[in-house]
């Protein structure tokens, strides 16, 4: 599969918000898209979806209001530690944030803030190998959990 086109934004050699590594000219943004592409072929991979989105965002939280945020490490913390199906945590948080209720802050707003982790999207895509993907998912939401 070919990964996307790098971004003509991804002007730093690491990411202003998880101190992950750009990798193969692509910002976090770039590599998490690539990484969601590979599922499509891969149903190990697709069956970790929520585990990928939900590291990610928490990774780079900026965007996010505090309250959305927090609901989003409960149940990720939910999902690692008790094994809550991602089916009910999309019911939960899609009921919970309908109607005037928002997720995500104004562009204006949002200010970010390095926090560095040892596993990052960019351990995920690992220069393009979507072999064994999933396992390093596994270990980026182990690795990911144990630091929350």
């Amino acid at each position: 599969m070919k990964a996307p086109t790098p971004s003509p934004h991804a002007d730093s050699a690491s990411c202003p918000e998880c101190g992950g590594a750009q990798t193969d000219g692509f910002s976090c943004w770039g590599l998490l898209g690539a990484v969601i592409a590979w599922e499509m072929h891969d149903a190990e991979l697709q069956a970790e979806h929520f585990k990928i989105v939900a590291s990610y965002n928490l990774q780079h939280p900026a965007q996010f209001h505090a309250d959305a945020l927090a609901d989003l490490q409960a149940a990720y913390v939910e999902q690692i530690d008790l094994g809550l199906p991602a089916s009910q945590i999309r019911k939960r948080i899609g009921g919970a944030y309908e109607g005037e209720r928002r997720v995500l802050k104004d562009p204006a707003e949002r200010q970010l803030v390095l926090r560095t982790w040892k596993m990052t999207i960019a351990d995920i895509y690992a220069h393009g190998q979507a072999q064994g993907a999933a396992q390093r998912v596994r270990q980026w939401a182990a690795s990911l959990r144990a630091e929350l």
